[in-house]
């Protein structure tokens, strides 16, 4: 519960302290995301900030295509080797790639192994075709409603996910 205290002659609210947020992955369902070959593992979304914590598993071979950030992406690579094309690197397990907001690449997968991906992000990803149009925009609310249909379809009672 919150009060409300003095301080300084001031009234000031006094907040609860923030709690941790513990989720249960491994009983959370895949569900397919845009592509072929592409599935999402929704671990907690706040669609007040557009905050989207995710796993993300690509199989070799498939594209999401060119991707524009309008937040900051950050993945931590769990298995499985990737870049974005045109990089001089390759991230592996263990390796962390920050993608800045109004960044643009194309992901590809590296080798014969899925790559598996720990992705935090905040704000919209804008996928494009081959000529650079727009053919999806994606934030907290489109890929909640995602994972609820992907849910409802299967019969699988959704988490609460959304903070």
């Amino acid at each position: 519960m919150s009060a409300i205290t003095r301080r300084g002659g001031r009234r000031r609210a006094k907040l609860d302290p923030p709690v941790a947020h513990y989720v249960a992955a491994e009983g959370l369902p895949w569900f397919p995301f845009l592509a072929e070959g592409v599935h999402v593992k929704l671990l907690k979304l706040t669609p007040a900030t557009g905050e989207i914590v995710m796993i993300v598993r690509i199989e070799p071979g498939a594209s999401l295509g060119e991707c524009y950030r309008h937040g900051a992406v950050l993945a931590y690579t769990i298995s499985g080797m990737w870049r974005y094309r045109g990089a001089e690197w390759v991230a592996s397990a263990g390796d962390a790639v920050l993608a800045p907001a109004g960044s643009t690449q194309t992901l590809e997968v590296v080798g014969t192994e899925p790559v598996l991906a720990f992705v935090r992000l905040i704000g919209a990803l804008e996928f494009h075709d081959a000529e650079g149009r727009t053919v999806s925009i994606e934030n907290a609310e489109t890929i909640h409603g995602r994972y609820l249909a992907h849910c409802a379809l299967h019969g699988i009672p959704p988490a609460d996910l959304a903070a």
